[in-house]
């Protein structure tokens, strides 16, 4: 499936298009950090953008056609909570999560 249309450039700070070999290690540390009960464990993803110091990353999720934001921790998580996960199906309600930042 093609990705839907985003403009990274509404993203403030330092964001940037993810590689497809940086989208693979994203993809790997984001199926290694989601526990059994997170919202994402299971769910196919793509990177698509990445901000600075590679914490937070928003990904398209094919099979639901829904954007997600996630924080990721850099370790393996055992709470269903971590990392903490926001998920929209609209480009424009990913940039609103980041225009106070």
């Amino acid at each position: 499936m093609s990705l839907p249309h985003f403009d990274l450039a509404q993203l403030p700070g330092d964001w940037w298009e993810v590689a497809p070999d940086d989208a693979k290690n994203l993809e790997a540390e984001l199926r290694r950090e989601v526990p059994r009960g997170h919202s994402l464990h299971h769910v196919t993803v793509q990177a698509v953008a990445v901000r600075r110091h590679l914490k937070d990353v928003v990904f398209w999720l094919p099979t639901l056609q829904q954007w997600a934001y996630v924080h990721l921790t850099g370790r393996v998580e055992k709470d269903p909570r971590w990392p903490v996960t926001v998920c929209t199906s609209e480009w424009d309600e990913v940039v609103a999560q980041f225009a106070d930042v």
